[in-house]
């Protein structure tokens, strides 16, 4: 028992190692809440996603798919349902509505289930199951009858939620529901009709959900093979991740924002764990060196000063993981709402990786100091010589940063943002470090040149010259742990604003589509007469079909990627106007205007990416039979969370005039009016899709979310307040050394203040000045190419990490002002 207090007191509890364990202790708080937060909804993600699609896995075509897919999956012990979906007239009485008619078969759907206001059990015979928005446009109820070509249906339930209803256009049109063998008496699908046939597929109620997850796996494979064989066009396989995309939206991003503050957090406690180890190192020089001159050898004194540090780090690293688990907690009750299933439990391996990032950390970034100590001769620590760094030192500095790097990588699940965080702090201190050595040269060159400089501010001067090296210690570190926080601040102030008001209150909610070119006049008027003058958009709508690049002919088959075949093999929605969109920007070329050449169009920068397309390529549309040539004059980049009508491909009106088309409307309807509702009364032809549950969905997401990353950040901003500390303290020791020896030589207190006031000002300015810059050009790179999202060159960041500078080197004073006043000059060179 008194070896255990003896070395609690002689390593543990030393001011160094409880600096190191704060830094590591927040550092694995953050990134466990992370990984358990995000490990638990990935899981119930896994889970329970399969409910969105109404099935494990799903085939679509766009014709009647071939019956082997079907035979196999039952041959193979999964059970099959199917669907057909298409847009077609339905008829009360004197009125008329574009519906979405879905036929299914009697086990749909295989997974989850539709939710209905009279929870009917069965569809039977000759019965229809309609949703609310067509209920009430139509003022409809149960038992009363609607046509469906040459048939007639009676309504038997409302539909109130189906989970796999999807964003397809034909699914904007109010859906109708009957059996798929009472399909045919309607008569309704003909040559030429557009229709989607699914196969839905799923394994075994009873079974687990591994095993069914490998035997629908097997099957894909199979269908996937059989595809390419046959060479059978659209036909394609969709899983789980076409489920639930708003929430899956929202959470990536969200995800993001999460993995950059842990991310952060990890570096900045990287930063504290080696300053620490470092000034743990220096106080233990001496100590080491008569330990050395009684015959102890390298592995002796190493395997002694780890085992402090390793009994500090498992403390930290459970304490960390408790911390992480109830912090993830408290998120999930701020989440819990974006998916509608049960959580799933959390697993173990978030408390794998919370070890192994804190080991990684701590035997990473403090190795290096704690090898150089073990390799200092007797000699050299004794008289307080320089020690020449060995190469060992370097290479352990390389592995330890690549090893931790690829930690990174994996826990983040992001590559490119892991190195970017990871490469924005090296390339930042090697830019401090050059810049404030040539800086203090400079300065202390021509401070200590001036005849007339005032008391004290001359010995700053010299001493910047003299001992460059001690100013760019002070100057670096004070930058490095700066820059942590002004990156933060910056992303805080900035980006995560921006990330919450993404949606604008004033943003549409309202669409109408298949408006005639007859009816868009009329229906501009009543819109107005509604008082909604202006803030809506008003745009045409062309089919067409992307047929040739570059004058050679692409189909499905020319990409490899899946994102690229679906949007080769439908249409496309064109458009065309003089005008460039509200919420759209020109990134690249130059928009056509008023150019007088009608063979242009402009395109959207993320489907020209899938496409592998690039300016001044020329490509062709196949519209009704017409090919549109046509060369790719500028490239826009959209606002999609703008809400507005948003086109991939704008063409000249010149060209498109003529066209088939229709009219699409958005517009923003105020709470309690019934414009939507007098505009299908009117023209019944035309469909309304209601948006602002949808919007509002989006923005409570986004507010949870909002509160979930802002806790995550405040892990970071308190490590980054320790290693602030910590930073501070690391260069207090030569300090007080140097002021021990001023005032034996007769300075008194007057002259120490001078010389720390001109010290602790330029210090202060050149590491705001640095890390301020540093921190501006990081967070600009990270926002634009990570966190995709737009953001002004913070300005006002220098002049905030200036102060920080500034005022962290004056409270460093007041450190030094207590120790020198308090403690007799003899006792702090007998110290050293």
């Amino acid at each position: 028992m008194n070896r255990f207090i003896y070395f609690l007191k002689r390593y543990a509890l030393t001011s160094e190692l409880i600096w190191l364990g704060l830094a590591l202790w927040i550092s694995i708080a953050s990134l466990s809440s992370v990984t358990f937060l995000m490990d638990r909804l990935d899981q119930t993600f896994e889970k329970n996603a399969h409910e969105l699609i109404g099935a494990d896995l799903l085939i679509r075509g766009d014709q009647v798919l071939n019956p082997v897919f079907e035979n196999t999956a039952k041959q193979r012990g999964l059970r099959t349902a199917t669907t057909v979906v298409f847009p077609t007239m339905a008829r009360f009485e004197n009125q008329s509505k574009l519906v979405s008619l879905k036929a299914v078969t009697e086990n749909y759907p295989l997974r989850g289930k539709l939710t209905l206001k009279f929870a009917s059990k069965k569809l039977a015979s000759n019965e229809i199951w309609i949703d609310e928005q067509l209920a009430k446009q139509l003022d409809l109820s149960v038992g009363n009858r609607i046509e469906l070509g040459n048939s007639e249906f009676k309504i038997t339930d409302i539909i109130l939620k189906e989970m796999d209803r999807g964003a397809a256009f034909m699914n904007f049109s109010p859906r109708v529901m009957i059996r798929a063998e009472d399909l045919t008496q309607t008569a309704l699908l003909g040559l030429g009709s557009r229709a989607n046939y699914r196969l839905l597929l799923a394994g075994q109620e009873s079974s687990d959900f591994r095993s069914v997850q490998k035997q629908v796996d097997q099957f894909q494979e199979w269908a996937k093979e059989h595809i390419s064989q046959q060479q059978l066009r659209g036909v394609k396989i969709e899983g789980v991740e076409n489920g639930q995309p708003i929430a899956r939206k929202t959470i990536l991003q969200a995800n993001r924002m999460m993995s950059l503050a842990a991310l952060f957090t990890a570096m900045i406690a990287a930063v504290g764990i080696a300053l620490s180890t470092h000034r743990y190192a220096q106080k233990n020089i001496v100590s080491v060196a008569v330990w050395r001159c009684f015959g102890a050898s390298r592995r002796q004194v190493l395997v002694s000063h780890l085992k402090p540090l390793l009994t500090m780090g498992m403390v930290a690293t459970l304490l960390g993981i408790g911390t992480g688990y109830l912090t993830h907690e408290l998120l999930l009750h701020w989440v819990g709402s974006l998916v509608a299933q049960d959580i799933m439990p959390a697993s173990f391996l978030p408390v794998i990786w919370a070890f192994l990032v804190a080991f990684t950390l701590l035997l990473g970034f403090s190795g290096p100091s704690l090898l150089e100590l073990t390799m200092i001769s007797p000699i050299t620590a004794l008289r307080q010589l320089e020690h020449k760094k060995s190469k060992w030192f370097f290479l352990s500095i390389a592995a330890s940063l690549a090893s931790y790097a690829v930690l990174l990588m994996v826990i983040s699940q992001n590559i490119y943002l892991s190195l970017a965080v990871l490469g924005s702090f090296i390339a930042g201190a090697m830019v401090v470090i050059i810049f404030s050595w040539v800086i203090s040269k400079w300065i202390g060159k021509f401070i200590a040149g001036l005849k007339d400089a005032p008391l004290g501010l001359k010995f700053i001067g010299q001493r910047m010259f003299g001992g460059t090296q001690f100013t760019v210690v002070q100057i670096t570190s004070l930058s490095i742990a700066m820059l942590a926080l002004l990156l933060l601040t910056v992303i805080r102030t900035d980006v995560l604003s921006t990330w919450q008001s993404s949606i604008s209150p004033e943003a549409p909610n309202r669409f109408i589509l298949n408006i005639t070119p007859e009816q868009k006049t009329d229906l501009v008027q009543q819109l107005e007469g509604a008082g909604i003058g202006q803030g809506w958009d008003l745009y045409p709508m062309v089919r067409g079909r992307l047929v040739k690049v570059n004058q050679n002919t692409v189909t499905s088959e020319s990409f490899s990627d899946e994102n690229a075949k679906r949007l080769i093999d439908r249409e496309f929605n064109l458009s065309y106007t003089q005008n460039l969109p509200i919420k759209n920007s020109i990134i690249a070329g130059k928009w056509f205007g008023n150019s007088g050449d009608p063979h242009e169009i402009s395109m959207e920068a993320g489907i020209m990416k899938s496409l592998g397309l690039k300016l001044g390529d020329q490509i062709s549309f196949d519209v009704v039979g017409v090919n549109y040539d046509v060369t790719i004059t500028s490239v826009r980049k959209l606002d999609w969370n703008s809400m507005r009508v948003n086109f991939f491909a704008i063409m000249p009106p010149q060209l498109l005039a003529d066209s088939p088309q229709t009219w699409i409307i958005a517009y923003r309807q105020l709470p309690n009016t019934r414009v939507d509702d007098k505009i299908v009364e009117q023209f019944p032809n035309v469909s309304v899709i209601n948006v602002e549950q949808t919007i509002g969905q989006v923005n409570q997401l986004l507010g949870q979310l909002f509160y979930a990353v802002q806790a995550l950040f405040i892990f970071a901003l308190v490590a980054g307040l320790i290693v602030l500390f910590i930073s501070v303290l690391g260069v207090q020791t030569k300090r007080l050394r140097e002021a021990a020896i001023l005032k034996t030589y007769g300075a008194d207190q007057s002259y120490l203040n001078r010389v720390w006031f001109y010290e602790f000002i330029s210090v202060g300015i050149l590491a705001g000045l640095l890390s301020g810059n540093i921190a501006g050009i990081s967070a600009w790179f990270l926002v634009k190419h990570f966190l995709e999202t737009d953001m002004v060159y913070p300005f006002w960041l220098i002049g905030l990490a200036i102060v920080l500078g500034v005022v962290c080197s004056f409270v460093s004073g007041l450190y030094l002002k207590y120790k020198i006043s308090n403690v007799s000059t003899v006792k702090i060179l007998q110290s050293f």
